[in-house]
């Protein structure tokens, strides 16, 4: 996702210099395309017991988050903030001691939810497969269970990875399901030459479609998937147009894409640009020539990726968590979701979160919210 403080910054800097459209190719360029890793400062306090880290929006978010050090490819588990200095702009936070790298940390780290890691410590019994894609063997992390007839596929957004999705296997842990974390065609794992590329999900969805017709080979009866962000989207399309459609029971979607084309115009609408330019930056990433200047395989087609302005177009039972504070992926678009899918979609409406981080915020009420749900709604048996 384009972040909010990446478009208001495009937005300062290049609506006054260049006018809407040069602010419209430099923004349809940012969505689609991978940007530069947003590593903050930080420092070791009280005798390695706590961070220090520069201060903002995210770092003094409530809750558990991670913490990656570039220098030495290790994670720390960040805990409880314990102080809060807006003078000097720094948040220090408990680290957890157990997942401590010796030495401490580096000067830079990269900030981050996933608080897991590694596959082991989600499930102890896991194992990495291989999915056969239109780009080769893409890898993808098993977790077998009690249940092999439903399995679980969980779907991350752009410009994370699988490991992000830790948190959605252990909410599904208590369930007893199988569940499958694959890779697609935007990761560094499955295509480096389309690494650093999104197509918002409309071609990426195959993909995710490799992965249930893997479920299928592999003796799942029942599908449920569950998307974060832009892989909402990719559950949505799998949903509709998977060959092994009838096996999807279910979707669960959190901080989910139902609208791209509301998504970008409400990002405008932060920073504060006309919505001329929000309709700028769409007609040109939905023209062959400018898709093909980007290095996409085909333009976006935002007709296909909307799921608002159509009435009734989902028609599998499907649960939206979404954080009513989330401002890169707004509430409103999954209440207007819901109200134009009342029949299948249910929304929850979560206490303040960033952007697909209401796990983070409080683990017990996601994990609660989403059992509560598909053991009350979906078929199981």
């Amino acid at each position: 996702m384009l972040t909010k403080r990446r478009f208001l910054t495009c937005a300062a800097l290049l609506v006054p210099a260049a006018g809407l459209s040069g602010f419209a190719v430099v923004m349809a360029r940012k969505i689609v395309k991978r940007g530069p890793k947003d590593y903050r400062r930080a420092e070791m306090a009280d005798g390695g017991r706590r961070i220090r880290i520069a201060l903002d929006d995210y770092t003094k978010a409530p809750g558990d988050f991670g913490v990656f050090d570039p220098a030495t490819a290790k994670y720390t588990r960040v805990g409880q903030v314990t102080l809060i200095d807006e003078e000097q702009k720094f948040v220090e936070r408990l680290l957890d001691q157990s997942s401590c790298t010796p030495g401490g940390l580096g000067p830079i780290v990269d900030w981050t939810p996933d608080v897991f890691f590694e596959p082991a410590a989600v499930r102890e019994h896991f194992e990495e497969v291989y999915i056969s894609t239109e780009y080769g063997a893409a890898p993808a992390w098993l977790f077998e269970a009690t249940n092999t007839d439903v399995w679980v596929i969980h779907i991350h957004g752009s410009w994370t990875d699988r490991s992000i999705m830790f948190r959605d296997v252990h909410a599904f842990s208590s369930l007893g399901f199988t569940s499958l974390v694959p890779t697609f065609r935007s990761d560094a794992e499955v295509s480096p030459q389309q690494a650093d590329s999104s197509h918002l999900g409309q071609t990426e969805w195959r993909d995710v479609d490799s992965a249930v017709s893997y479920a299928v080979a592999h003796g799942a009866k029942r599908i449920i998937l569950s998307g974060w962000s832009m892989g909402g989207t990719m559950a949505l399309l799998t949903a509709e147009r998977s060959a092994h459609r009838d096996r999807i029971i279910g979707l669960v979607l959190v901080g989910p894409v139902t609208s791209w084309r509301k998504a970008i115009s409400a990002g405008a609408v932060q920073a504060r640009v006309p919505a001329v330019g929000a309709d700028l930056v769409m007609r040109l990433l939905g023209t062959r020539v400018f898709a093909r200047m980007l290095g996409l395989e085909e333009p976006i087609d935002f007709d296909a990726l909307d799921w608002v302005e159509v009435a009734n177009r989902v028609d599998v039972p499907t649960l939206v968590l979404h954080s009513t504070a989330d401002q890169e992926v707004p509430w409103e678009i999954s209440a207007a979701f819901q109200r134009a899918n009342p029949a299948t979609v249910t929304l929850i409406s979560l206490p303040e979160a960033h952007h697909t981080q209401e796990w983070n915020a409080s683990p017990s009420t996601f994990t609660n919210e989403l059992t509560s749900w598909v053991s009350k709604t979906i078929s199981t048996q």
